[in-house]
């Protein structure tokens, strides 16, 4: 099982866009894909047209149980997010081990041993996100083209030094996708360069309203034809010859 998660600690970034897009294409060639909504906004629930009134993900991660899996299609499976996991987190705070609930989550849930799970983390450093880190083997950071973006990257940088280096030795960052473009813009290829000083670009991808129309619609699992999909389909071939 790989677990990958898309994280930026900055609102804004396409984070859940990402998620839901590269799970979508992943799971279309033929990979067993499952999403974690680990956003107590659900964005990415939202974006399926799922929803989970019993609060089933925070009881779980409390509990430190399996999750809960609810199949979207043949191959696409995902654990739905609630507003309870900010209650969630809270308790969180206190207890032991914080970092690792998830994690362990993870190990008891009954999910294909070949299966790629992404987690969608909260735009935030807190627990729950240190959570999503400490869980996941790869990493994906989303970044829009902006200054404060590059400033919000550098310290998501020092932030994953110290989960290696304290929690998750094994994390590894896969790249940056700098999302929401537009390629004729300067401000886009000059952030281009200094993202790629920091880490490889894995992708640029278009802003793009029949993208955001899917997500906001919860129709993301009928999306076909879009330019940001047909560039989320690259950074999909990428991660096929890194990680596979």
């Amino acid at each position: 099982m790989k677990v990958i998660a898309i994280a930026n600690q900055k609102g804004g970034t396409a984070k859940t866009t990402s998620t839901a897009a590269v799970g979508l294409l992943l799971s279309r060639r033929g990979y067993r894909v499952h999403l974690i909504d680990a956003d107590p906004q659900a964005s990415l629930s939202q974006a399926f047209g799922i929803s989970d009134r019993e609060d089933r993900f925070a009881c779980s991660l409390i509990d430190g149980e399996q999750l809960p899996i609810d199949m979207l299609d043949n191959n696409l499976s995902m654990t739905p997010g609630t507003v309870a996991l900010a209650t969630c987190e809270a308790q969180l705070l206190t207890t032991p081990g914080r970092e690792f609930f998830l994690r362990t989550c993870l190990e008891k849930t009954k999910l294909p041993e070949d299966a790629v799970v992404l987690v969608d983390s909260p735009p935030s450093l807190g627990v729950l996100a240190m959570n999503c880190l400490a869980a996941a083997g790869g990493l994906l950071v989303t970044v829009q083209p902006g200054g404060f973006e590059i400033r919000a990257l550098a310290f998501l940088e020092t932030t994953v030094q110290v989960i290696c280096k304290n929690v998750n030795p094994g994390l590894v960052v896969l790249g940056i996708l700098l999302t929401n473009c537009h390629r004729r813009r300067g401000i886009t290829r000059q952030v281009n360069e200094e993202v790629a000083q920091l880490h490889g670009v894995l992708g640029t991808i278009r802003s793009d309203a029949r993208i955001l129309y899917a997500t906001t619609a919860g129709r993301m699992l009928h999306l076909r034809k879009s330019n940001a999909l047909d560039d989320y389909a690259n950074v999909v071939d990428q991660l096929e010859e890194s990680i596979w």
